[in-house]
């Protein structure tokens, strides 16, 4: 999935923020040019399957058009849209879990850390381990904890703004953080 728009600057996507809550197509479509690239991969780290992630993401922008007159102003349109497919994928996890019953966690062991056989023979042994080490110690962190690192480390979103997107305390993201680092620190010393 390519962005098919250059970078637009907050002011571009406010006007487009607005143009969407009046009801113009050209505003919704201009979010998601700009953002379907980076919610995709975002989505990718919460759970490893392209189809699924996809489906979410299309489902939060059929929404946004759904309601679009109920839409509140956004002051980071960014993390209005990530908070909303953090709890697309969450509900429709949940709600598949109960139809289905099955263990996502098989695609987050095979999802997360694959690499090619040209990386595995230019990588040192050491390294190898070293990388080893730190995707199980990162599959084994807590849900949130896996969420708290993806924001601020991946998608360099400010403590704050994992604050909001998460609907936690700002302590809270905190004491995430700490745990996740804490954990994946023990893991590869």
């Amino acid at each position: 999935m390519k962005s098919l728009i250059p970078s637009v600057d907050s002011p571009d996507l406010d006007s487009l923020w607005e143009k969407l809550r009046e009801g113009d197509r050209n505003g919704l479509e201009g979010i998601y040019r700009h953002f379907a690239q980076a919610l995709f991969q975002y989505g990718l780290v919460m759970v490893p399957d392209e189809d699924f992630v996809q489906d979410c993401i299309q489902e939060v922008f059929i929404d946004l058009w759904k309601y679009h007159r109920n839409l509140p102003r956004a002051d980071n349109v960014k993390s209005y849209l990530f908070r909303s497919l953090s709890h697309k994928i969450s509900r429709e996890s949940r709600r598949e879990k109960k139809g289905v019953k099955e263990d996502l966690s098989k695609y987050f062991q095979a999802g997360l850390f694959t690499e090619s056989k040209e990386s595995e023979l230019i990588n040192s042994q050491s390294e190898e381990l070293l990388r080893k080490k730190l995707a199980l110690a990162l599959h084994g962190l807590p849900v949130r904890q896996k969420e708290v690192v993806q924001y601020l480390f991946f998608e360099d979103f400010s403590y704050e703004e994992t604050s909001k997107i998460m609907g936690i305390n700002l302590r809270s993201v905190y004491t995430l953080a700490w745990k996740a680092i804490s954990s994946l620190k023990k893991a590869v010393l």
